[in-house]
C-alpha cells in the first residue's frame, strides 16, 4: 500500500486507565496532575449519570464548581459563559464526564482563558480547494481529565468543534488541551443507551476509516486504524445485543481510543466534513450524522482510495485478503453497511427527520470545512451536494 511520502507522528502525555473501576482511582491521580479546584463538565444528562455519581463520589470537595447543562452542539456563547463561571471560581482544571459534546466544550474553555479575544479568533479555516490555515496557540492550558461515556474519542484528540451562532462548525486544533488523563471505565457506562453506543460508534468507526485513507496517513495511523475497525465491529453488536455487557462495553470504549489516536495523526476527510453541518445545522446528533453517512463518503472515496479501503475490509473480514483490490475496497463499504443494519441505524439522510431543503445550504457549509482539505478526493460544491443527494 502507498503512504504519502514523509509523514509526521505526534503522541500527547496522556495518561490512560483502562479497567472497571478505574473511576476510583482519581484522587491519587489528581494529586500527580498538581490541580486542585476542579470544574465538572457535562450534558444534562451525564450529569446525573452513573459515570458522574462516580466522579463526584472519589473527588468531593475537590470539584469546586460544575457546569452540567452542555448542549449536543455546544456553541460560543455556552463556552464564553463556561469560561467566565471557571474564572469566577478559580478553577485550574476540568473534569469532562460523557460524550464529545463535554470533552469539547472543555477544551475550547480550557483555549479562550488561555488565548483570550473572541473564541471564533482561534479557529482554524479551509479555503477551497486546497488551502488550509491552522491557528498556533501557544498559550499554557488548563488541565483536562475525561472519562467518556460514549465512544466519539473527542477525548483523545487535540481538535474539536464549536458552533457558531449562524450554526457554523468552527474547528480547532490545540496539542495543549489533550487531556493529561483518560480513564475508560466500562463499569460506569452500563445506563448509557446502547442505541447511543451504537450510534457514537459508527463515529469512532468513521475516524478510523478516513484515518486509512487521509492525504495525511502515515504507518502508526494506518496500523491504529486496522485494530480500532477490528474492535468496533465486533464489540458494537455485542453491546446492542447485551447492553450490560461490560467486557463489550470496555471493548467498544477501547476502539474509540484507538479511533482518536488515528485522526490525531491523520486527521479526518469528508465524511466529517459533512457532519459537522448536518449537526450543527441539520439538528442531528453528530453520531447519528456519522451512523447514516459513513457508508455514503465511503462510495463517494471509492476510487480514490482504493487501495486503502482493500487493506480496511481485511479487518472485518480476513478472507477479503484474497479478493482483488477492487472487489475488497467495495467490501468495506459493504461491511459497514451491514454494521449500520446490524446495529437498527438508519441507511437514508430522509430517515432521520433532516429536511431536504437544507442540502445545498449543507454543501455550501461543508466547503469551509477542514475535511475536504484532508480527503483524498477534492470535491466541488456540486460534487459535494451530490454525495449529500445520494445520502438522502
Amino acid at each position: 500500500m502507498n503512504i504519502p511520502p514523509g509523514f509526521q507522528l505526534q503522541f500527547s502525555r496522556t495518561r490512560l486507565i483502562c479497567r472497571p473501576g478505574g473511576v476510583d482511582s482519581l484522587p491519587d491521580e489528581l494529586q500527580q496532575i498538581g490541580a486542585k479546584r476542579w470544574m465538572l463538565v457535562s450534558g444534562t444528562r451525564s450529569a446525573d449519570s452513573e459515570a458522574a455519581k462516580a466522579v463526584r463520589q472519589a473527588l468531593g470537595s475537590q470539584i469546586v464548581a460544575s457546569w452540567t447543562g452542555i448542549p449536543q452542539h455546544s456553541g460560543v456563547d455556552v463556552i464564553g459563559a463556561m469560561a467566565e463561571h471557571a474564572r469566577a471560581n478559580a478553577v485550574d482544571g476540568f473534569l469532562a464526564v460523557g460524550g464529545g459534546s463535554a470533552s469539547d466544550s472543555a477544551k475550547a474553555a480550557a483555549i479562550l482563558l488561555a488565548e483570550g479575544g473572541r473564541l471564533a479568533d482561534h479557529a482554524n479555516v479551509f479555503y477551497p480547494p486546497d488551502r488550509y490555515v491552522q491557528q498556533v496557540l501557544t498559550n499554557p492550558k488548563l488541565p483536562i481529565v475525561a472519562i467518556p461515556t460514549t465512544l466519539s474519542a473527542a477525548e483523545v484528540t487535540p481538535g474539536l468543534g464549536i458552533r457558531n451562532d449562524d450554526g457554523h462548525k468552527l474547528v480547532f486544533w490545540d496539542p495543549g488541551v489533550v487531556p493529561r488523563l483518560i480513564v475508560l471505565d466500562a463499569a460506569v457506562c452500563t445506563d448509557v443507551p446502547a442505541d447511543v453506543f451504537a450510534s457514537t460508534g459508527m463515529n469512532a468507526l468513521a475516524h478510523s476509516i478516513e484515518g486509512m485513507y487521509s492525504r495525511v496517513r502515515n504507518p502508526a495511523s494506518e496500523a491504529l486504524a486496522l485494530q480500532s475497525i477490528r474492535y468496533l465491529s465486533k464489540a458494537l453488536p455485542r453491546v446492542v445485543d447485551s447492553p450490560a455487557d461490560v467486557a463489550a462495553r470496555e471493548q467498544a470504549l477501547i476502539g474509540a481510543y484507538l479511533s482518536g489516536l488515528v485522526i490525531s495523526n491523520a486527521r479526518v476527510g469528508i465524511h466529517h466534513g459533512l457532519c459537522h453541518g448536518l449537526g450543527s445545522m441539520g439538528g442531528l446528533s453528530h453520531g447519528m450524522a456519522n451512523a447514516v453517512f459513513l457508508p455514503h463518503a465511503m462510495r463517494f472515496n471509492l476510487e480514490a482510495a482504493r487501495d486503502p479501503l482493500a487493506m480496511a475490509a481485511s479487518a472485518f473480514d480476513p478472507k477479503a485478503h484474497d479478493l482483488p483490490a477492487e472487489q475488497a475496497a467495495l467490501s468495506a463499504v459493504e461491511s459497514v453497511a451491514r454494521l449500520q443494519q446490524r446495529l437498527g441505524l438508519p441507511a437514508r439522510l430522509r430517515d432521520t427527520g433532516l429536511d431536504h431543503a437544507m442540502l445545498p445550504r449543507l454543501a455550501q457549509h461543508a466547503m469551509s470545512d477542514r475535511g475536504l482539505y484532508f480527503n483524498p478526493r477534492l470535491a466541488s460544491e456540486a460534487e459535494v451536494l451530490q454525495l449529500l443527494e445520494s445520502a438522502w
